[in-house]
C-alpha cells in the first residue's frame, strides 16, 4: 500500500519558471509536476493524517484545518508572484501523479481557458462594514400608546431610508471598483466569525486586477475610504491575492481525488 497520496496546490502553464518554494503542508517538499501542456505543483503528503477518512475527520479541528490552509495558500502566494496560476482548493487530494496528469488531460480545455483568463492579472479583495448605527432608539417617556406608535413608525421609516442608502453606496463602490477591473465578484458578506470584526460587513467583493492597473485601483480604494468614513462607511483593501473567485471550482478538476 502507498504511504504517500498526491496534494495539487494549483495549476499553471508548462515550462513556468518556478523554483525554492515555500514548505508545503506539513512541511512538505513542493515542486511543479509536468503533464499534458501543464504544471501541477504539488507535494507528497503521508496518507497516515491526510489520506481519505482522516483527513475528514483532522478537518473538524479548527487548528489543523487552519495550519493546513495557510501552508497551503502560501505556496499559492509565491506562485502567484511569479506566475499565472489557477488555484486550487481544498483537498485536492489524488492516488498518484498518473492519476493526476489524467485529471490534468480530462480538464484540459477549461483549464487553459482559466489561465488566459487571469493571464496578468490579480485578485483583490475589498470588504465594506457599516460603522455608524441609525437612531432607532423610541423615547421610554413616551405620553401615550399613540405616541408611541408613532414615534416607532417614524423609527422603522428611518430605518428602511439608511438601509436604502447605504445599499445604494454599496452598489456605487463596487461599480466604481470595476471600472478598474477586468471581472469583479460581490461575494455573500462575512459573518463576525468570520470576518474577525464587530462591524456589519456590507460588501465582500473580489477584483481581478490588471498588474498594470493596480496603482490606480488602489489609489480608488484610497479615495473611496476617505470619503466614505464620515458616511458611517469603513472601506479595507486586501491583496493581491491568488485568483480564487476568477477560476474554475476546483472540486469540478479534482475528478479523481482520494475518495
Amino acid at each position: 500500500m502507498d504511504e504517500t497520496i498526491v496534494h495539487a496546490y494549483g495549476i499553471v502553464a508548462e515550462n513556468e519558471p518556478l523554483a525554492e518554494f515555500p514548505p508545503g503542508i506539513a512541511e512538505t517538499r513542493v515542486w511543479v509536476f509536468d503533464a499534458d501542456g501543464f504544471g501541477a505543483i504539488v507535494s507528497l503528503l503521508p496518507v497516515e493524517g491526510f489520506g481519505g477518512s482522516d483527513w475528514e475527520q483532522n478537518a473538524a479541528s479548527v487548528s489543523w484545518l487552519g495550519q493546513v490552509a495557510r501552508q497551503h495558500h502560501e505556496v499559492l502566494q509565491y506562485a502567484s508572484i511569479n506566475a499565472t496560476v489557477v488555484p486550487l482548493r481544498l483537498p485536492s487530494l489524488y492516488q498518484s501523479l498518473e492519476s493526476l496528469a489524467a485529471t490534468l488531460t480530462a480538464a484540459s480545455d477549461r483549464l487553459e481557458r482559466d489561465l488566459g483568463r487571469i493571464q496578468g492579472k490579480v485578485e483583490w479583495a475589498v470588504k465594506v462594514y457599516r460603522t455608524a448605527k441609525a437612531d432607532g432608539s423610541v423615547s421610554a417617556g413616551s405620553a401615550s400608546g399613540r405616541d408611541y406608535l408613532m414615534a416607532r413608525s417614524r423609527d422603522l421609516s428611518a430605518r428602511h431610508t439608511v438601509r436604502q442608502q447605504l445599499s445604494e453606496q454599496v452598489r456605487e463602490i463596487h461599480n466604481a471598483l470595476g471600472q478598474v477591473s477586468a471581472e469583479q465578484v460581490r461575494n455573500q458578506p462575512q459573518d463576525a466569525a468570520l470576518s474577525g470584526r464587530s462591524e456589519h460587513m456590507l460588501l465582500n467583493g473580489a477584483y481581478l486586477v490588471s498588474r498594470a492597473d493596480e496603482a490606480r485601483f488602489l489609489e480608488l480604494v484610497d479615495k473611496i475610504a476617505d470619503s466614505s468614513l464620515a458616511k458611517g462607511i469603513l472601506v479595507e483593501v486586501s491583496g493581491p491575492w491568488p485568483a480564487y473567485n476568477f477560476t474554475g471550482d476546483a472540486e469540478a478538476t479534482a475528478t479523481e481525488a482520494l475518495k
